[in-house]
């Protein structure tokens, strides 16, 4: 038996190892929880941790992820080394975070009456609002990373992980999120006490993982949930900071990969009333469309991938210090950079990436179809931004993937509803990255369809909002009746959406 010594900036933490155990299944079993996007499978590199000891040979992954500096500096992918002996490696604590504040910052001391607590429980991001229950009004907010990022990006990892067994751990990871959300808010022993109730929302996925509940129906043809009701969880559930006997509800989900945050969204946006066609689209990891055509209410679910949180992209990071968030040219034709706290550029966040993107249409360094074109960045394939900052080919793949996935989904419910895009009063972009996106970016890349720039309007946090009004007990009886009343649209079993996905991959 060999010993892991786990260096932290708090902590040496001393973990017993067999020969052959993987580096990332140790650090984890001592409770360290760090970004690890493609689950493990060597494909992101993100997983860099310093080493010294007895280790395996690199793998292909790691010859590729990891420069020669990297290596002399004793870095390797904690995904793919493998622990031979006595082994030292150092990480950083809490790695896995997020700099997204949601709301002002108030004195919470100072607001009247009841409080509740309303979760978004997002696949990446998790957001905990402030509510006072006689108005329904968010006061303010916090947001966290989701920590089951360890078991992957997209959602499919995490189901596969929850159906091989690891049910349990991943309902941990879930609920540690959300205490940290809401300890984020700095709630103190006053405000506490006057929490009456919480409710969750997330896409159907987050739902049972938090829950426990069995997801092997969700990874299987016809994708469905193993319940659409109500749920309430254990006692508990919010920590033990907080009187156990606070009712914690779970709105029902609409259906396979459509939740209670899409639920959320067509309660807080209006859609019982509206009586003219409009659309909401939530964009995040998982990508919800919801549309009505002034009567009937429609939704679907399709899997945009982690691409605009800046995931799977070569230089992608999340909304951290250094981010870059658009760019243009300067009056010299010099390219530009925003970036978070306007430091140097250290990587690329998603809105940064629809910006470059279509930046570089412009300029003709990248084409409709999005092959790079510039002669300079031909030789590798990427265009370089800053000192070990660029934009590849794959990076503009993923792009085209995620966008054609959510263009093709609005277009299949509007077919369904006989509607030309023309005919949208109102269309929403909301969620985790769609709260954020330019409206220009959204519309010149054919994000969504051609129609006039005011009707489209930018609102975060739909589904915050949304599981805010659901606190009140006359709201929430509302929302199961809209769950009732939607009709969710399965994309796989229609046999034109593969058409449209691919029509979309184009940079219109």
């Amino acid at each position: 038996m060999s010993e892991l010594t786990i260096h932290t900036p708090d902590a040496d933490l001393h973990m017993p190892a067999r020969s052959g155990d993987l580096l990332a299944e140790i650090i984890l079993a001592a409770g360290i929880i760090f970004d690890r996007p493609c689950a493990g499978m060597g494909k992101c590199g993100k997983c860099k941790v310093e080493v010294h000891g007895e280790l395996s040979p690199l793998t292909d992954a790691e010859k590729e992820h990891l420069s020669r500096e990297e290596i002399n500096q004793h870095l390797r992918l904690a995904c793919q080394a493998r622990i031979l002996g006595d082994v030292e490696v150092t990480v950083q604590a809490g790695a896995v975070h997020t700099d997204k504040i949601f709301g002002a910052k108030v004195d919470a001391r100072k607001l009247r009456g009841d409080l509740g607590l309303a979760i978004d429980l997002g696949t990446t991001t998790v957001g905990a609002f402030l509510v006072t229950l006689a108005e329904c009004r968010v006061h303010a907010g916090y947001a966290v990373l989701n920590q089951q990022v360890c078991f992957g990006a997209e959602i499919i990892s995490r189901l596969a992980a929850a159906v091989s067994g690891q049910t349990q751990e991943l309902k941990s990871l879930a609920e540690k999120s959300i205490h940290d959300a809401v300890a984020g808010l700095k709630p103190g022993k006053a405000v506490k006490d006057r929490i009456r109730r919480a409710v969750v929302v997330g896409n159907t996925a987050m739902h049972h993982l938090a829950l426990g509940l069995p997801v092997s129906n969700l990874v299987r043809i016809p994708f469905q949930p193993h319940s659409l009701d109500t749920m309430d969880a254990e006692h508990g559930f919010l920590g033990k900071h907080f009187n156990e006997n606070i009712p914690v509800r779970f709105p029902p989900v609409i259906g396979g990969f459509v939740g209670s945050d899409a639920l959320a969204c067509i309660l807080y946006f209006g859609f019982e009333n509206e009586r003219e066609p409009s659309a909401t689209v939530d964009i995040g990891t998982n990508g919800e469309i919801m549309l009505t055509n002034g009567d009937r209410i429609m939704v679907a679910s399709t899997a945009a991938g982690p691409a605009f949180e800046g995931v799977n992209i070569s230089c992608g990071m999340r909304a951290l210090p250094g981010a870059i968030t658009s760019a243009h040219l300067a009056e010299n034709g010099d390219l530009k950079l925003d970036t978070i706290g306007g430091v140097q550029a250290r990587g690329i966040a998603g809105s940064g990436l629809l910006s470059l993107v279509r930046l570089f249409i412009k300029t003709g360094h990248i084409d409709r179809s999005g092959r790079i074109l510039a002669p300079e960045s031909r030789k590798h394939n990427q265009i370089e931004l800053a000192p070990g900052v660029y934009i590849s080919q794959n990076d503009i793949r993923e792009v085209q993937k995620a966008k054609g996935a959510i263009r093709a989904a609005l277009d299949t419910l509007l077919k369904q509803e006989s509607l030309k895009p023309e005919k949208l009063r109102r269309l929403i972009l909301t969620g985790s990255f769609g709260g954020q996106i330019q409206v220009e970016d959204a519309l010149e890349l054919g994000i969504i369809p051609p129609v006039p720039e005011e009707i489209v309007h930018s609102i975060p946090n739909g589904a915050g909002m949304g599981a805010a009004l659901m606190l009140d007990n006359e709201n929430f009886d509302r929302a199961v009746a809209l769950a009732k009343r939607t009709r969710h649209v399965e994309l796989n079993a229609d046999q034109e959406f593969m058409d449209r996905y691919i029509r979309a991959l184009e940079l219109a």
